[in-house]
């Protein structure tokens, strides 16, 4: 809604009033974009993305990682080089050309950026591209099928988006709905990216809307953030603090002497006030 209540009676006026509202679009807005995939994983954005999308803490990332490697089936797990082998570049294309087709393949070959990159082994990758997963069970399963996304994905075509900001129009009300719509998936085929926008529909200028759920929500001023793993290894790599083979241990460390603490701390969600 394009605006807020101020006393809990009004939101709950609202919603009754808007039980047989006529819900349309209006002054649909369309932004192209293009969304280029991430490079491979070196080890610090491994761990960072293990704790993201697995629930990693660093330690067992690092613990799992050296068992792939040591089964021979990544290759080494310390690295600061986003490069990858013309090996691994071959394997990607004949992977992405015969299983995506030609349109989602593209050839990079990313750079690092950072000084005082060590760049002795390429970035983290499976030494067999033609391997989307292998044969176990559990975290260990997640994390290779996560580094063989990511490598796979570093050669695939950009993703084709358009940002949306659509108003609705409910009577005398007006809400805005802003997200996109993704028209060519190009690496979010291999490898889904999470986003802050929501992926919208295709919509049309006076298109009729259903009504599924309205709802009012309080909210509250929140606190800043806890870190988690992933914050702990990006601030400890934005400070130039330690190696990204030693980000493990040393929030080790810092845990064992008792200056940070694990908890199960959830943050307040939104209060339901009201529901139609």
């Amino acid at each position: 809604l394009n605006h807020q209540f101020k006393k809990e009676k009004e939101p709950l006026d609202f919603l009754e009033q808007s039980k047989d509202a006529i819900f349309t679009t209006s002054d649909i807005e369309q932004h192209p974009a293009k969304r280029t995939p991430p490079p491979p994983f070196i080890t610090s954005t491994l761990q960072q993305e293990a704790a993201k999308q697995i629930g990693l803490s660093v330690s067992q990332t690092m613990h799992l990682a050296q068992e792939l490697y040591e089964s021979g089936l990544i290759t080494y797990m310390r690295t600061d080089s986003v490069t990858l082998s013309n090996f691994a570049l071959n394997a990607a294309k004949e992977f992405i050309n015969s299983n995506y087709g030609e349109k989602y393949y593209k050839r990079r070959q990313y750079k690092t950026k950072s000084k005082g990159a060590q760049e002795a082994h390429e970035a983290i990758r499976p030494t067999d591209l033609s391997k989307p997963t292998i044969d176990a069970s559990g975290q260990i399963k997640r994390l290779y099928e996560l580094i063989w996304q990511r490598a796979l994905a570093s050669q695939a075509a950009e993703a084709q988006i358009d940002h949306l900001s659509i108003n609705i129009e409910a009577d005398s009300a007006m809400f805005l709905a802003t997200g996109q719509t993704i028209t060519f998936p190009g690496y979010l085929s291999i490898y889904p990216e999470q986003t802050q926008e929501k992926i919208l529909p295709h919509l049309t200028d006076k298109e009729p809307l259903k009504l599924l759920e309205l709802t009012t929500d309080q909210h509250f001023t929140q606190p800043p953030a806890r870190y988690s793993d992933a914050g702990l290894v990006k601030q400890l790599e934005k400070y130039g603090i330690g190696r990204p083979s030693t980000y493990a241990p040393i929030i080790a460390t810092i845990e064992k002497r008792g200056y940070v603490i694990r908890d199960n701390y959830k943050r307040l969600e939104p209060t339901a006030i009201g529901k139609i």
